[in-house]
């Protein structure tokens, strides 16, 4: 599988995604739903590993490693989360990780419910009960992680650093922590999406000596996170409102880019437009108009080099109803025009 594949995978239905499509679209008619339920052949959903919650049968009392890993595998799993999943509270013997690589999602924990988006990456220790809600297409990235891996990287002193990230990983399997969850926000980082696609494409085609290299992006993606997003680490017992609304703003400006204007942020969030720019460049170091051309221009560098639509479509679809406006920032910030970029993007793919 190559990247292109992997994406149009990613943006369509599974199997499962379409059985539990139909179970919610079951589920809003209180009439017919249990002749619905009485319709499934339950061997069969437990044989596919489907949860029904309304079937004790094939409710697992934890999620456990075994369901995973084998004795040849590295230790992680990165698949796709399946949309439209019924929510329900379980907990794992593994670690597990969550990437919104498109689109939002709920997650509860420690009874406290939380819309995330796109960007954020939460982790969750063994042990922990929580819930997960993916119900639309948005693209959630589930990373699995057995906690042999987890002490073997982070104890190594290659990559063992006195950082709020090890510390969490160690204390989570040596001892109980206060801390039930740990997130990055990292807003529409295309290098660490790009990373995860990476580390996907590894996973599932497990080409020759997949498993190191597997190893060594999980290491620079942890590094990176580190590198570039520390400040941005939330934890349950650390979340100050005001950074907490630094966040949400720039989610707000990354999720809407295709339209948005400083005074439609300043509405939002009930300021003026004049402190809404001074706050946003307090917090960022950027004004709003560089967060939103950023956003934009890496919107349109992942949509170049996964999709086949025009120059002019693509424009469009991330904000710009100029086409030559586009171009003309697009080659200001990357030295070369869209249709250069793709042309670059596709060769190399093929190397």
């Amino acid at each position: 599988m190559n990247q292109i594949e992997l994406m149009q995978e990613l943006h369509s239905l599974n199997d499962s995604e379409l059985f539990y499509r139909q179970y919610q679209q079951a589920k809003g008619n209180k009439e017919t739903f249990e002749k619905y339920l009485r319709s499934l052949d339950v061997d069969e959903v437990v044989a596919k590993h489907y949860i029904i919650p309304e079937l004790k049968e094939t409710m697992p009392p934890a999620m456990r490693d075994e369901y995973f890993f084998t004795n040849s595998d590295v230790g992680i799993v990165i698949q796709k989360h399946n949309c439209f999943t019924p929510e329900f509270k379980h907990f794992h013997t593994y670690f597990e990780a969550f990437y919104v690589y498109e689109g939002i999602c709920r997650h509860e924990v420690a009874g406290k419910s939380k819309i995330l988006r796109m960007g954020d990456f939460c982790i969750i220790p063994p042990g922990t009960p929580h819930t997960i809600s993916v119900q639309d297409r948005s693209i959630v990235i589930v990373m699995i992680m057995s906690s042999e891996v987890i002490e073997n990287v982070f104890k190594n002193p290659t990559y063992y650093k006195n950082n709020p990230l090890s510390e969490f990983f160690l204390k989570s399997i040596h001892y109980s922590s206060d801390n039930n969850y740990l997130m990055f926000h990292t807003g529409n980082d295309q290098e660490l999406k790009d990373l995860i696609i990476q580390m996907m494409l590894e996973s599932i085609n497990k080409y020759q000596e997949y498993d190191a290299i597997l190893l060594s992006q999980f290491a620079i993606f942890f590094a990176k996170l580190i590198r570039f997003y520390e400040s941005t680490i939330e934890m349950p017992s650390d979340n100050p409102y005001g950074a907490e609304l630094a966040y949400d703003i720039m989610a707000y400006i990354q999720e809407n880019h295709d339209h948005i204007t400083l005074k439609d942020v300043a509405r939002k969030y009930n300021y003026s437009v004049e402190y809404t720019s001074r706050y946003i460049k307090k917090v960022t170091g950027k004004s709003f108009m560089e967060i939103l051309t950023d956003s934009r221009m890496k919107h349109a560098i992942s949509l170049l080099k996964s999709t086949t639509l025009s120059i002019a479509q693509i424009s469009l679809q991330i904000g710009y109803e100029n086409t030559e406006n586009f171009i003309r920032v697009f080659r200001r910030k990357y030295d070369m025009t869209p249709t250069s970029y793709r042309k670059t993007s596709a060769a190399n793919q093929l190397l």
